[in-house]
């Protein structure tokens, strides 16, 4: 059977093919620009929102910047920013600088931020600052410093320590199993601390007695130990005891700490931000108050405190069981009901 003759392209029917198929190409070309057009727009609106919106001001220090680790620093910072959607803009000064020179620096960063932030080292500095800008919230973040209370003018940030040491105490418990807990500190616990870190520790089952220890403790004598939750220094401890599991209360960056640690929970300015940035981007410039919405502390008021939960790491790659990492990571979310 003779196969059918092969079209010439200057057939009409040829011609027809082609200018068909020339026009779908043409049509998908204009859909393609109109889509990309369309998100460049978006986008556009987007950055220019993002960009015009009033930066959150932060003000921190080389020091910190050194123990927090820059990258880590640099992540937070990109997340806070995200979470707030607007510019989280940090404001280095010297750690000897007095009230008058810090508040210079944070105006010479921003004349009309959302909201600043201060570290509790310089609460001097934000008293300055806020008595010559009364018209902007300003937070320092105490952290566990219990020693200044909240007043009209400045928000307080402060850590749930109880909470915290509640999920100190479950993951102890679970750690430790059926060994001894020790709990180190650099002072007196107070008694309820104390209360709550048991409370977790009886929660998951613990049926020992948690020994409590001064930093400055001669901890190569005793026994084995299950679980050590550190809350102060204890770089004798880690000499002492390299491979007892630890739980770490520090601003540390978890890239330097040893790999016997286990749980880490930073309280550091950043990270209490971090949790509360929604007590921030609800501040509105006639200072009537903000409501906390993380789920975290309670509502306050203008000139008011907020307790805020540490933020956690389990260190998955230094836990055997994969298991065990996830109920770690659980424990550490747990609530804390009697507070």
């Amino acid at each position: 059977m003779p196969e059918p003759p092969i079209k010439s392209p200057e057939s009409p029917h040829f011609l027809l093919f082609s200018e068909k198929f020339r026009d779908h190409g043409g049509k998908r070309k204009l859909l393609l620009l109109a889509i990309v057009f369309a998100l460049v727009l978006v986008f556009g609106v987007i950055a220019g929102v993002f960009l015009y919106r009033l930066p959150v001001l932060i003000v921190t220090d080389s020091s910190f910047k050194a123990v927090y680790g820059s990258r880590r620093l640099g992540e937070i910072e990109s997340r806070l920013s995200r979470k707030l959607f607007r510019k989280v803009i940090p404001v280095y000064v010297d750690e000897n600088a007095g009230p008058d020179i810090v508040s210079f620096a944070v105006e010479d960063a921003f004349q009309t931020p959302l909201a600043v932030l201060f570290p509790h080292r310089y609460i001097e500095g934000a008293g300055y600052y806020k008595e010559n800008h009364p018209d902007i919230p300003v937070f320092v973040a105490s952290g566990r410093n219990q020693s200044s209370t909240a007043t009209e003018a400045v928000y307080f940030i402060r850590t749930d320590v109880k909470t915290d040491l509640y999920r100190a105490g479950l993951c102890a418990a679970f750690i430790a199993g059926e060994e001894s807990v020790i709990f180190i500190s650099n002072g007196i616990v107070p008694d309820e601390n104390k209360e709550a870190f048991t409370e977790g520790l009886l929660a998951q089952g613990y049926t020992g007695t948690p020994v409590y220890r001064n930093s400055n403790y001669n901890f190569s004598s005793g026994g084995d130990l299950g679980c050590a939750v550190i809350m102060g220094q204890a770089g004798e401890f880690f000499v002492k005891r390299p491979t007892t599991p630890v739980i770490l209360f520090s601003w540390a960056d978890p890239g330097i700490v040893t790999r016997s640690v286990k749980v880490i929970f930073d309280d550091s300015p950043y990270a209490l931000a971090y949790k509360g940035c929604s007590l921030i981007s609800s501040i509105n410039k006639n200072n009537e108050g903000y409501k906390n919405n993380e789920g975290d502390g309670e509502n306050a008021d203008d000139g008011s405190e907020v307790f805020i939960s540490s933020v956690p790491t389990v260190f998955k790659d230094r836990i055997e069981k994969k298991e065990d990492s996830i109920m770690l990571e659980n424990l550490v979310k747990r609530e804390f009901e009697n507070k």
